[in-house]
Formats: C-alpha cells, sequence, structure tokens
C-alpha cells in the first residue's frame, strides 16, 4: 500500500506489521493514521481487527470484526465512519476467546477521487 510510505516514523514504529505488507496499530495510533491519511487526501475504505501474534496477526473467530465503507448494511448501532468504528470499538460480550486482549487496527485506504 503506496500510503504507508508516506506515515510519519512514529506511526510507522507504533504499527505491528504482517510481513511488512500490511500494519495495524492500537486503538490511538489508529485514530491518528485515519486523521493522517483523510488530510492527506486518501479515503478510508475498511478497517480489519487483529491481534498481535507471531509470526502473523490472529484474525478473531468466529466473529468477524470489520468495518466497510458503504458495505453491506448493518444494524442501526453499525458506526458510519472508520473513526467511529474504531473509537468505540468493543470484543462481543459472548466472544469469550478474545475479550480480554488489546485489538489492533488494520487500515484501507485509497487515494481520495471525486
Amino acid at each position: 500500500m503506496d500510503w504507508y510510505k508516506l506515515l510519519p516514523h512514529d506511526l510507522v514504529q507504533s504499527a505491528y506489521g504482517s510481513d511488512g505488507d500490511e500494519m495495524a496499530w492500537p486503538k490511538v495510533q489508529a485514530l491518528k493514521v485515519v486523521s493522517f491519511l483523510e488530510a492527506n487526501g486518501y479515503v478510508v475504505t475498511g478497517v480489519d481487527i487483529w491481534i498481535p501474534t507471531n509470526p502473523g496477526p490472529t484474525i478473531p473467530t468466529p466473529f468477524v470484526y470489520d468495518w466497510k465503507l458503504k458495505g453491506i448494511p448493518r444494524a442501526d448501532s453499525y458506526p458510519t465512519t472508520a473513526v467511529e468504528f474504531i473509537d468505540s470499538f468493543e470484543w462481543d460480550p459472548k466472544d469469550n476467546s478474545h475479550n480480554n486482549m488489546q485489538p489492533f487496527f488494520n487500515i484501507w485506504a485509497r487515494r481520495y477521487s471525486s
């Protein structure tokens, strides 16, 4: 993803990486990444939840934790923006296998075009 190269050094350093191809951030840094992207002509198109593990991320299952721009309509309480999704994220109360782990936010973005 070309936008990774534009990120400030501190955001790159705070990221959890997967083979150098993708990155994910804890909540505070993820919100900074979204803000940086939006200020630099990008639109966030999706966010996935990762749990940092070795050698690569654990994707929480069987629950699906993701957000997509203009995605499939969900319940009225579903976040409408990436910031809202990241800021309000909580593990599903029925998800006993992940609810005490820190989520990291893998962000998808593309250059804004009008």
